[in-house]
């Protein structure tokens, strides 16, 4: 999947002054760097501009019809090597003028963001693609909403605290087809190398943290200049809180290709889709619990322990006491209940790296220690 991008132009404050456009970033990501570079203007005070081109389209005509310095407050900045001050200019809230553009922006994006907020509260004729699988979500907010948590354990959060939610599901789409991760915004060199590092580093959410997706959650307009993190701040009785960052279980990654692979027991032939249900029939049936085994491993620590009993159990062996030619290796494990774990030493051998069993997708749910750093292939980590 790629997205390729046409080049945009947009109006700059001052006179006819073009500026590349970004397409992919909101205005404000692409005119301040512009402003600043070009022109030394500032624009101070980001949180109480709701809509960045009604701002702009303001202090254009003003600017354009009369002398810069008469709206603009003028502050020399002194170079560190000592040269000559440059003189910048700042639009700030401070003057009464720009605060009074400012809050008047502000009623009018949120008398819109609310009727657009009930348009979609009762619209039920949603129609979009699965950021994740072939599905079409069609209905109403909750049942798109729905759809990606129950199917793929990914949250937006509630669905009443949401706006522009089809505008918002096609921005990640964006993201996603320009191999942006939704989580740490890094950029891979395809779409499959952005899954499996999401996949991988658990990032198959949202981060609160992210303004981008701001401008989506009716708490940021709650109150003139602050947003769900200030209010948060602001307030001990726990009220406000921010609903975006859904926690995806490890067995959701699958779902991706439409179709959950099949996840097959260390001792028998039973498969699930999960990764949950799976080991809690492992330790119910064959009395093996994976999450005490793989407690406080490495990732490729994990994949030799997974791989070590999987040959081991395959020749009837016993991967604890290491009884051999079991003739029912499930009732060994279930009578004797060993319930312990097994020595590194026992499968410290690179030869256990190698898969055994083709296609063996329980070792794509391992979990990597916290905060160890793991060399995912094939993710691009230039």
């Amino acid at each position: 999947m790629s997205v390729s991008v046409t080049p945009t132009y947009g109006l700059c404050l001052l006179g006819d002054c073009l500026f590349h456009w970004d397409t992919t970033k909101r205005t404000e990501d692409t005119i301040l760097p512009h402003l600043l570079s070009e022109h030394r203007i500032v624009i101070a005070s980001m949180n109480t501009v709701y809509n960045m081109s009604l701002y702009l389209q303001y202090w254009r005509n003003k600017v354009h019809s009369l002398n810069l310095t008469e709206h603009l407050h003028g502050i020399n900045v002194h170079k560190k090597d000592g040269g000559a001050p440059e003189l910048y200019y700042m639009l700030n809230d401070t003057s009464e003028e720009d605060k009074t553009v400012r809050f008047r922006i502000y009623r009018e994006t949120l008398e819109r963001v609310l009727k657009q907020q009930q348009i979609e509260r009762e619209s039920k004729n949603m129609n979009i693609d699965c950021l994740f699988c072939p599905d079409k979500l069609t209905g109403n907010r909750f049942a798109v909403s729905e759809h990606l948590y129950n199917e793929h354990s990914f949250t937006l959060g509630h669905p009443d605290n949401l706006v522009y939610t089809a505008e918002f599901i096609e921005n990640l789409r964006s993201k996603m087809a320009r191999a942006e991760c939704l989580y740490c915004d890094k950029t891979f060199r395809d779409y499959k190398t952005l899954r499996e590092h999401m996949r991988k580093k658990l990032h198959k959410k949202l981060n609160p943290s992210n303004t981008e997706f701001d401008k989506y959650y009716i708490i940021n307009y709650r109150e003139f200049g602050k947003s769900w993190k200030t209010l948060s701040e602001d307030k001990d009785d726990n009220d406000v809180s921010d609903s975006r960052s859904g926690s995806p279980t490890e067995e959701a990654w699958s779902d991706w290709e439409g179709t959950a692979p099949e996840i097959k027991c260390l001792v028998c032939s039973v498969v699930y889709t999960k990764f949950t249900s799976i080991k809690l029939h492992m330790k119910s049936q064959h009395c093996i619990d994976l999450d005490s085994l793989c407690k406080d491993l490495s990732y490729y620590k994990q994949v030799k322990l997974v791989n070590y009993m999987r040959y081991l159990l395959a020749d009837s062996q016993c991967p604890y006491c290491e009884e051999k030619t079991l003739p029912d290796i499930s009732e060994h494990l279930l009578s004797h209940r060993h319930n312990t774990t097994l020595s590194h030493e026992r499968y410290n051998d690179d030869r256990y790296l190698i898969p055994a069993l083709d296609n063996d997708f329980l070792l794509c749910c391992l979990k990597d220690v916290e905060g160890e750093e793991v060399v995912v292939i094939p993710e691009d980590i230039t």
